[in-house]
């Protein structure tokens, strides 16, 4: 059990497979990138970290500093592809 996405053709969430709570910033579908796979994304900027442990500040600081590097994140991520 753990941190899921649950996602629509335009927006996806995160939730908790053990309690079934939907928690932290809506993600919506942007640039060349679906809902789902910002929200993966997200999640991979955090690494190891699991988003369940911050409080709903904490995490929204988090999903801030995300946002304002995800292009690059996206990038780095397809250079490493090839």
């Amino acid at each position: 059990m753990g941190v899921r996405i649950l996602a629509d053709d335009r927006m996806a969430v995160l939730y908790c497979s053990t309690t079934d709570w939907a928690f932290g910033p809506v993600f919506q579908d942007g640039g060349s990138f679906d809902a789902a796979e910002r929200a993966e994304s997200f999640l991979r900027f955090l690494g190891a970290r699991d988003p369940r442990q911050f409080t709903d500040k904490a995490l929204e600081d988090l999903y801030s500093q995300w946002l304002a590097q995800e292009a690059d994140q996206w990038k780095k991520e397809a250079e490493d592809v090839e």
